[in-house]
């Protein structure tokens, strides 16, 4: 099959059996699909954490208390700073207090990671997580 290279993997019964069953309840109907899912979210993350040149895409979510003083109108600056690889923003209010923010973005790894660093070191932001994959 062109395009397709075939190499075996060797593991240890117990990760395989584990690896089988929730691929399975996963829905995927082979083993390759779900190395390759694997493979590529294994890929995507070592070149987010490398924080490279590579583009990537995906999101920022994180909550945090919108009556910090300042915070809004520092993450309306950081948005703002941030610009050219923030494509889309949410808000959603959860509690009185509480709101959760979702940023997505595409460009350099590098790029999202100052701006994953920016948000999340500021008082007041809880719970941030970085979702990225490569095109």
């Amino acid at each position: 099959m062109p395009g397709v290279v075939r190499f075996g993997v060797s593991l240890p019964p117990d990760v395989a059996r584990e690896f089988d069953e929730v691929t399975s309840k996963l829905g995927y109907k082979n083993r390759s699909k779900a190395i390759l899912d694997a493979i590529k979210s294994f890929l995507a993350d070592i070149k987010w954490t490398a924080g490279g040149s590579e583009k990537v895409v995906g999101s920022l979510s994180f909550l945090y208390d919108h009556e910090v003083k300042g915070l809004e109108e520092y993450l309306t600056d950081v948005e703002h700073e941030f610009r050219s690889i923030i494509t889309a923003t949410l808000h959603i209010h959860v509690t009185e207090r509480l709101c959760h923010k979702i940023i997505a973005v595409e460009g350099p790894a590098e790029e999202i990671k100052k701006l994953a660093l920016k948000i999340m070191s500021k008082k007041g932001v809880e719970q941030l997580k970085v979702n990225v994959a490569t095109p």
